[in-house]
């Protein structure tokens, strides 16, 4: 007999239609139910069976025949199992609807079940799926590769942990390689921020200008150094950019933000008494 709670037991809804993706009937059968490939219920399984025979009205007349159905039964579920463990069991019930009811052109019904016939009917199925989920299929996809937006609690924690690190590399080491993080409000619009225009205050720009021919030498010699040591095909391509853009006359920007954390390191020596107002020269909101 069929399992009727397999069809009536619904699980909670997905993050995806909690967020506002509607979902298709396809899709619902597909994510909300165990995969058959996992079902160790003797219970589904033969509820499962049942319901192929039942639906395609395939009748036994002796003993005999039961016996041979049987076992094309065995073959057939080892068949589901192994080849289309993916699907779910309202996803097979479906599938032989759809071929009863003639919505496969390609198939031709006939009131028989064998693997072939199975095989047919579901590799139809997931063809069909995959046609009919395509669009909804592209933006699930985006959604779960979209990154969560970032609340602006989290925000100021991850930048309060980041001027940790800054304040305790200054106290340790003098210098900080984490400063350039605090230069640009926004990356797009390169607009500086007040920590970043303080800073640049404080230094004329002819000595930036050969800070900055000092820090490209060096930064030259090490990704050559990087490039014979290693080989590796980003170290090659390191050289190749930093040659192109010095012959541009365009500035590098690992230089760039080195020369940063240099001026910043300087200026951010003078407040490592007290580390509130260590924090506020670098943001006040945090």
């Amino acid at each position: 007999m069929e399992n009727n709670n397999l069809q009536t037991q619904q699980k909670q809804p997905t993050s995806l239609a909690l967020i506002g993706l509607s979902r298709p009937t396809l899709a619902i059968l597909n994510e909300d139910y165990p995969k058959v490939k996992n079902i160790e219920s003797k219970q589904e399984i033969n509820g499962l069976l049942n319901y192929l025979i039942t639906i395609l009205n395939i009748k036994v007349s002796s003993e005999e025949e039961k016996l041979q159905l049987d076992k094309q039964m065995i073959l057939i579920f080892d068949l589901i199992k192994t080849k289309f463990g993916s699907l779910t069991v309202p996803e097979i019930k479906e599938a032989f609807k759809m071929f009863v009811a003639k919505e496969f052109p390609e198939l031709k019904v006939f009131r028989m079940l064998d693997c072939i016939v199975v095989a047919e009917v579901l590799n139809a199925f997931k063809e069909f799926r995959s046609d009919s989920l395509r669009g909804y299929d592209e933006k699930k996809m985006r959604l779960l590769t979209e990154p969560e937006p970032i609340s602006e609690s989290e925000k100021k924690k991850y930048s309060l942990n980041q001027i940790k690190i800054i304040f305790e590399d200054l106290k340790e080491k003098g210098y900080s390689s984490d400063i350039w993080i605090y230069w640009e409000k926004d990356l797009k619009t390169r607009e500086l921020t007040d920590f970043a225009n303080k800073v640049n205050a404080t230094v004329p720009n002819s000595e930036k200008l050969k800070m900055y021919a000092v820090e490209e030498q060096l930064y030259l010699q090490q990704i050559k150094a990087e490039l014979i040591t290693s080989r590796m095909q980003s170290a090659k391509w390191a050289v190749e950019n930093a040659t192109n853009q010095i012959k541009k006359n365009l500035k590098i920007g690992t230089v760039v933000n080195r020369c940063r954390c240099l001026i910043g390191s300087r200026y951010l020596k003078n407040y490592l008494t007290d580390f509130e107002e260590f924090k506020k020269q670098i943001d006040n909101e945090v």
